[in-house]
């Protein structure tokens, strides 16, 4: 397995991995262009936003998981900067999630890590974070939802802590989740140079 920067084509990769990611979110955000009547599916709407729309929910901010077998996985990040460009498409479920991200403003926002069940089991999702952490400049977040007990079991083990809680607004009839957790954690070097300094 290896991780390289991602690529237009992999755009349909992309978004099916960022709906697994979300656990359907991405779909039922991306329904707005099925009702507008621009695509006949979500993740065909999701796939040109992501081939063909700079901002941080472009194919330019991935990182690819591959293997001999092909895309294993990906990680999407950028850097929160308050603006408008920070945010998805608008819809009411969004808005907790926004809420939190307007907390840790100046962060790298990890905003989805997904791999394809056949590939799960091999470290694949643990070496995409530390991909992610490795490339940022300063301090990362993250958000999660607190009935993936998994990914909260992964982001505390890469040093990664609780900051704040948001109500978990159901969008689908198969969620158990009640609440967002947001998680942060310093910067790479920062904490490098912190466990220095205590040895």
């Amino acid at each position: 397995m290896h991780i390289r920067p991602a690529t237009q084509a992999d755009s349909a990769d992309i978004v099916i991995l960022d709906d697994i990611a979300s656990s359907g979110l991405a779909s039922h955000v991306l329904q707005a262009g099925v009702r507008d009547g621009a695509y006949g599916r979500p993740l065909e709407f999701g796939r040109d936003g992501y081939a063909f729309i700079d901002g941080p929910f472009s194919w330019k901010n991935v990182l690819i998981a591959e293997t001999d077998d092909g895309v294993a996985g990906m990680s999407l990040s950028f850097e929160l900067t308050g603006g408008s460009g920070d945010k998805g498409l608008d819809d009411p479920v969004l808005e907790p999630l926004e809420a939190l991200k307007a907390q840790v403003v100046g962060t790298r926002m990890i905003d989805s890590v997904a791999v394809y069940t056949r590939f799960r089991g091999q470290g694949i999702g643990r070496a995409l974070v530390q991909a992610e952490l490795a490339r940022a400049t300063g301090p990362s977040s993250i958000i999660t939802d607190n009935a993936n007990a998994a990914a909260l079991a992964l982001y505390q083990s890469l040093g990664f802590e609780e900051q704040a809680r948001a109500p978990f607004l159901a969008f689908s009839d198969n969620h158990t989740a009640t609440q967002w957790v947001l998680l942060t954690r310093p910067a790479a070097k920062l904490q490098h140079g912190a466990q220095t300094s205590a040895q």
